[in-house]
């Protein structure tokens, strides 16, 4: 008769989109998980977010597939165009998206995704904890091997894992590493409109009924700046994002703030498609934040092996790419797989180690990628940007295309990737002993002997 699998306490230090996931995950593997999160509400702030094939995958492994098409868009395809409206190069998301990586490109409200995260890790039996704010993470002198959060009310949480998935601006990253603020401008506004798809549709305008119908994704790319729109079905909304070089601030405001469509259209009038100040027409105010940027961590893992950070509190990503929460959900699936394999709390430390070891360069790299991109998004106005348009007029996709989606290259490098295969796959190389970096625990049964 085998024994039941090991379970260990677990306490995640922010309850947003990786902190619910990795607590869906650890819970399905058998742990005792609690979310620990300061706002009082989930939930309640965000836009649209783009879920592509390397995030929707594990939603499939999970069972959590249907659930969240239910709540997603389906995009037919991606178009990139001239920031003066022109067509560059389109592609066919449904069709490329299924046949290759056998699974769905989509695009959902985050607030939708995040109640669905909760509601799950809820049914499978992890705590949320709502309005607790962490100030310290210790470790007890009398005994105790495990890390303490210590909260604002004075409660002292014992854990045996402590998961810092509190986002860019991490405390427990700060804990970790003893750093101050890592947050940087970086030297873009962006803002947000959305619109409901009932007012374009109301009008009489042909160009803009067919940026909505069918389900797309449309990018415009420009002198300085680009613009993002595609479909949400909550509520029937169309989102749009703009982003656009700014000098730098003297002080950055840490939340969006609400201005005015007169000043968004200022930005996005000199030579830009008619199409956005049509859309600006049909709302009244929208929102600009200034666009922070941060380093990956230099570590991950404290010293002791018990500590962790996953998420935006590690690698926090610029939007170019479309792929940060995909990558905190990999790490929320890699973490799941070891964690459910280990048969000895003293393993964990190696855990961790290989958790680290796995992520680090594919979001070393990722983190690459969207500098890249945002880079042959915003090309000046001249000859290299003319020879950027016509290459995606007149080429098949090319390596280092412009259409990131479609880069040969690129796409299957990131949209292939399997976090739940990778992660078993290590797991596979540590029980033969050969993972390096490692302590040699591959040999402790479950109650830590050889």
């Amino acid at each position: 008769m085998s024994s039941p699998p090991l379970s260990i306490s677990v306490a995640i230090i922010g309850g947003g989109l990786a902190g619910l996931m990795t607590a869906i995950g650890l819970s399905r593997a058998g742990h005792q998980v609690t979310v620990l999160e300061k706002s009082p509400v989930l939930g309640q702030i965000g836009a649209g977010i783009k879920m592509p094939p390397n995030a929707t995958k594990i939603f499939k492994a999970w069972g959590l597939l249907e659930q969240l098409k239910g709540l997603s868009e389906l995009p037919e395809s991606a178009t990139l165009r001239s920031y003066r409206g022109e067509e560059l190069m389109r592609l066919d998301l449904r069709e490329t998206m299924e046949s290759k990586y056998d699974s769905p490109f989509l695009s959902v409200h985050r607030v939708d995704l995040h109640h669905l995260l909760a509601k799950t890790a809820e049914i499978e039996g992890a705590q949320t904890r709502l309005g607790v704010e962490t100030l310290n993470i210790s470790y007890d002198s009398d005994g105790h091997s495990g890390p303490i959060v210590e909260l604002a009310d004075g409660e002292h949480i014992h854990a045996d894992l402590v998961l810092g998935a509190d986002g860019e601006r991490s405390f427990t990253r700060g804990i970790l590493l003893n750093e101050g603020n890592i947050l940087r401008d970086s030297g873009e506004h962006v803002y947000r409109v959305t619109v409901p798809i009932q007012e374009i549709l109301d009008t009489a305008d042909q160009g803009l009924h067919q940026l909505v119908n069918p389900p797309q994704i449309n990018l415009w790319i420009g002198p300085g700046g680009n613009a993002l729109t595609y479909r949400l079905k909550r509520e029937q909304l169309f989102n749009i994002v703009l982003m656009q070089q700014h000098g730098r601030e003297s002080e950055a405001p840490l939340a969006p703030q609400i201005i005015s469509k007169n000043l968004v259209a200022q930005e996005f009038d000199k030579g830009w498609d008619p199409n956005f100040r049509k859309i600006l027409d049909l709302t009244s105010t929208c929102t600009r934040w200034t666009l922070l940027e941060s380093d990956i961590a230099p570590h991950w893992v404290d010293g002791k092996g018990q500590v962790a950070l996953i998420g935006d509190a590690a690698h926090a990503m610029g939007p170019y790419a479309g792929q940060g929460a995909a990558l905190a959900f990999e790490d929320a699936a890699v973490l799941s797989v070891l964690l459910a394999r280990m048969t000895s709390l003293k393993q964990l430390p190696d855990v961790l180690t290989i958790y680290e070891s796995i992520r680090t360069p594919r979001v070393r790299k990722m983190k690459q990628v969207t500098k890249d991109i945002r880079k042959k998004h915003s090309i000046p106005t001249g000859p290299r940007q003319e020879e950027r348009d016509r290459q995606l007029r007149e080429h098949s996709p090319l390596p280092g295309s412009a259409h990131f989606l479609a880069d040969p290259v690129l796409q299957p490098w990131m949209f292939s990737y399997n976090a739940l295969e990778e992660a078993e796959e290590a797991w596979s190389t540590f029980l033969r002993g050969e993972y390096p970096g490692t302590c040699g625990t591959w040999k402790l049964g479950r109650d830590g002997s050889l």
